[in-house]
């Protein structure tokens, strides 16, 4: 079970680099027609801090399967936020900010289209 979640703390990160991608193509065809300045690039800085820990995760985990040891809980804790949390963190840092320039207008036609949806609802009673 070790080597499952192991695994799966691979693959996360790996699965939110491609929603990221997706997100930086969509983000720059639609810049290009709103005419906005290319914030859509921060998304491959973001991309760069996701990937960085996942070499070193991926020798942590061959080393557990070779038999090695594993480190202390102090250790261990130290190792996972400094190879993992805080990459991962300056990546959605630099990520959200440009989600929020692109995609805000999203906000406001769900709220318009609840609005009106509501409008209709009253008129038919």
């Amino acid at each position: 079970m070790i080597y499952l979640s192991s695994s799966l703390y691979i693959i996360g990160p790996l699965s939110v680099v491609a929603m990221l991608l997706l997100l930086m193509s969509l983000s720059r065809r639609l810049g290009e027609a709103l005419e906005i300045p290319p914030y859509y690039r921060l998304f491959a800085v973001s991309v760069f801090f996701f990937l960085l820990p996942l070499p070193v995760s991926w020798v942590l985990l061959m080393l557990r399967a070779w038999g090695l040891p594993d480190p202390g809980p102090r250790t261990g804790l130290a190792i996972k936020l400094v190879v993992a949390s805080i990459p991962m963190t300056v990546a959605i840092t630099f990520a959200l900010p440009v989600v929020a320039r692109y995609w805000s207008w999203i906000w406001g036609e769900l709220r318009r289209a609840h609005r009106e949806e509501g409008e209709g609802d009253e008129e038919e009673r």
